[in-house]
């Protein structure tokens, strides 16, 4: 009998123990808990990504100056049309032009050609034509200097475009080349001013006030 109840006590011992109780002088003391795991660490943020700057903006481009009428032209010139262009009028002082016609040009003067005058669409409507005549500075004009004194070869009064044999550089006018000496010109009218015997062996005459000579290199 005390041998069933010792072993029935034996029992009860190590179903306490596997279950984590405990033993101490004799009485029985709950088990520890079990340790709580620690929750997972959070995945971060992606960063977001860098917004590209906008693009420069170009600047305006500079606007060309508008041309002049009193200076001479500079580099090539534009040159008058010697007849009509795309049904438009023949450049030629005092002819009428509208905005949408040849604003502004420059057409030979002088003798042999040797200068340039411009002519201008005016708000008038006319083509307006530059006293005088214009010459370039770098060209020499020797061949146009005023004689000191008279020709003895001229005793004409030439006419432009008129055939002649004189030599190229030789000054004729009613006064043998003299200063206030006069010329004809193609229409017969008399002018004051001063002709030579082109290459062409016909006179290219010009006025006072569109000869190069004096005030010029070579002069």
């Amino acid at each position: 009998m005390r041998g069933a109840i010792e072993r029935a006590l034996l029992i009860g011992v190590v179903a306490l123990t596997g279950c984590g109780g405990s033993l101490t002088g004799g009485g029985m003391r709950g088990g520890t808990a079990g340790t709580t795991g620690e929750g997972g660490t959070t995945g971060g943020t992606g960063g977001t990504g860098t917004t590209g700057e906008a693009g420069t903006t170009g600047g305006a481009g500079t606007t060309g100056g508008g041309g002049s009428t009193d200076a001479g032209p500079v580099g090539t010139p534009a040159m008058c049309p010697t007849g009509t262009t795309d049904g438009g009028p023949i450049v030629v002082k005092g002819g009428t032009c509208t905005p949408t016609d040849l604003q502004f040009c420059f057409k030979p003067c002088g003798p042999d050609n040797s200068g340039l005058k411009s002519e201008t669409c005016t708000t008038a409507g006319v083509y307006a034509e530059m006293s005088g005549c214009t010459f370039d500075p770098a060209r020499d004009y020797s061949c146009y200097k005023l004689p000191p004194v008279a020709s003895s070869a001229c005793q004409m009064t030439p006419q432009n475009n008129a055939a002649c044999t004189f030599d190229p550089c030789v000054l004729c006018n009613s006064q043998g080349g003299l200063p206030n000496g006069t010329y004809m010109d193609s229409a017969g009218a008399v002018k004051m001013g001063y002709c030579v015997c082109a290459s062409t062996g016909k006179w290219s005459c010009a006025s006072d006030t569109a000869w190069p000579c004096p005030g010029n290199v070579g002069c």
